[in-house]
């Protein structure tokens, strides 16, 4: 008997300390890179070094390489399951977690929203950072003092508008926390646009499909939509003036094109089969281009305005096929090009931490149009800092 104990102690050392060790080995000779061990004693032990070294580590093992992919896909085939951050709809759409997550999970306006954040001192008074009104607030104040408006446009996830898709007994009418905030910021004065209403009005009268069906973003007829919305928006604030000769010619037009999409939530889903198990999308966008020239639209950093986003707007923009996203279809409907600056899944802070080291962008400015994808308004990334401007 205690032969078998000690055999069981050293076959649990073994593994506690062979695994580890045979890690560090392959990454000093296969990675030519120093043991990811090390990285511990590097850093300070905070909570939040010891999650990225964790994170890390996780991406880094040979092990995990090893047994990951055939595990997924045994996952999928017997089970339908996948990767965490992907969600199995019906009719073979595919749902991001967080879009689906942030419909769910208690809204700003509830007090476990704010579970395990702390209040911070601003100017004598007493905030929560994860009050998304905060910075929404701050950033407008610090544009107004500059002669600067602030016209917001949060993006409804593709589960807001197609929760049929994400359930197939789904019933009722889908009720967003987002159309909550819209009205509660319209009260507090701010400008801003709803798309929640359009996209819903478009889709109930047989327009064609708004949202890729295994991707996060809208499709280019759900971005029209929208550059409906906004541009119409931007006309009404009165700040860019109308009546110009030159705002009399046309400076843009429209180019058909078709270009397939290979979905980011199908990529999310690490299914090594995933190529066969689902198809490309082949979706029409409309690319705007320079009448005069023929040339592809692109951003006037002079413009008066000055275009903050997310991956909704580098999808179709910079992307394939390019110059058909959001911002070249507003700029397309005023006639005049824009200012932009984007980051994928940045629109909540980041996008404003970029603004503060670009501040000649400001120069000139009579507006900022501010989007974000509504399921930022829990998770995004940096959450939603106050940040000065230059």
């Amino acid at each position: 008997m205690r032969k078998l104990e000690w055999t069981f102690v050293a076959a649990l050392l073994a593994v506690c300390a062979g695994f580890p060790l045979f890690q560090s080995i392959h990454e000093m000779t296969v990675d030519k890179d120093a043991p990811h061990v090390l990285d511990l004693f590097r850093k300070s032990p905070t909570k939040e070094n010891l999650h990225h070294w964790d994170d890390n580590a996780k991406d880094r093992s040979v092990f995990a390489k090893w047994l990951r992919p055939p595990t997924l896909q045994l996952r999928y085939n017997l089970l339908g399951e996948m990767a965490p951050k992907s969600v199995q709809g019906a009719e073979d759409w595919l749902f991001y977690n967080q879009d689906v997550d942030y419909l769910l999970q208690p809204p700003y306006t509830d007090e476990r929203f704010y579970k395990g954040a702390f209040d911070t001192l601003i100017e004598g008074k007493r905030v929560n950072l994860r009050d998304p009104r905060v910075a929404i607030t701050d950033f407008r104040d610090r544009l107004k003092a500059r002669g600067i408006e602030l016209l917001l446009i949060p993006i409804p996830g593709k589960p807001s508008i197609y929760p049929e898709k994400l359930y197939a007994g789904f019933q009722g009418s889908p009720v967003s926390p987002t159309r909550a905030l819209i009205d509660d910021l319209r009260a507090q004065g701010f400008h801003v646009a709803d798309l929640f209403g359009p996209l819903m009005e478009a889709k109930a009268k047989g327009a064609p499909q708004l949202y890729l069906r295994r991707d996060t973003h809208w499709t280019p007829q759900g971005l029209e939509v929208a550059a409906d919305i906004v541009a119409r928006a931007i006309r009404d604030l009165g700040v860019i003036p109308q009546a110009t000769v030159t705002s009399q010619v046309p400076k843009f037009a429209l180019q058909d094109t078709l270009v397939d999409r290979w979905g980011d939530i199908a990529e999310m889903t690490k299914v090594p089969d995933r190529k066969k198990i689902w198809a490309l999308e082949n979706v029409k966008a409309d690319r705007v281009i320079e009448v005069l020239t023929g040339a592809p639209y692109k951003d006037d950093p002079a413009s008066p305005i000055l275009w903050l986003g997310d991956s909704f707007s580098r999808i179709y923009q910079t992307d394939a096929p390019g110059s058909a996203g959001v911002i070249a279809h507003v700029a397309y409907r005023l006639n005049r090009p824009l200012a932009s600056i984007v980051n994928d899944g940045g629109a909540s802070t980041v996008v404003r931490q970029q603004l503060a080291r670009r501040g000649e962008l400001l120069k000139d400015k009579k507006l900022v149009v501010w989007t974000f994808v509504e399921r930022d308004l829990r998770f995004g990334s940096k959450g939603w800092q106050v940040q000065e401007l230059p």
